[in-house]
């Protein structure tokens, strides 16, 4: 059994064995498709830990430290309008407007930052590694869809 827990400074531990590991990280291997199954339980050098088959599966306690960890690690903005939309060297330039607020990002090449989730929704990641999704192109606002064709 494997408990999930916080030391006195916030940081996330993992007891496992008998043995605590403190600053450890959690990992969806399927972030997309199985978001709360196969979560990697890893040090800060990245070996891993353990596996965690199912949130479901943990104490109440561990598993919504589990959650909590996992939405701040993977917070996703949800593109409402894109604001511009500018290339500058190898990197495009954008303001959007998203479920956060107005942000700033940058992305370098589109063919590796920008997948399809469907016909109509996108994921973008920023060259930080951050995510963004537009959840339906058609229902962008004008401006949105005129910055939108410059990268198709």
């Amino acid at each position: 059994m494997i408990q999930l827990l916080r030391d006195l400074d916030g940081v996330l531990e993992i007891e496992k064995d008998g043995r605590r590991y403190t600053g450890v990280k959690l990992i969806r291997t399927f972030p997309l498709t199985m978001p709360n199954q196969y979560i990697s339980v890893r040090l800060a050098n990245d070996e891993e830990i353990t596996m965690i088959a199912d949130l479901s599966l943990l104490e109440e306690d561990s598993r919504m430290e589990a959650e909590q960890e996992l939405q701040r690690y993977y917070m996703i903005h949800i593109i409402s309008n894109i604001v511009s939309l500018k290339r500058s060297g190898s990197e495009w330039l954008w303001v959007v407007d998203t479920s956060y607020g107005r942000t700033y990002f940058r992305m370098n090449e589109m063919h590796e930052s920008l997948h399809p989730l469907s016909l109509v929704s996108w994921i973008l990641c920023d060259i930080e590694g951050r995510r963004y999704i537009i959840t339906n192109i058609h229902e962008l606002d004008e401006n949105s869809l005129k910055q939108w064709e410059k990268i198709n």
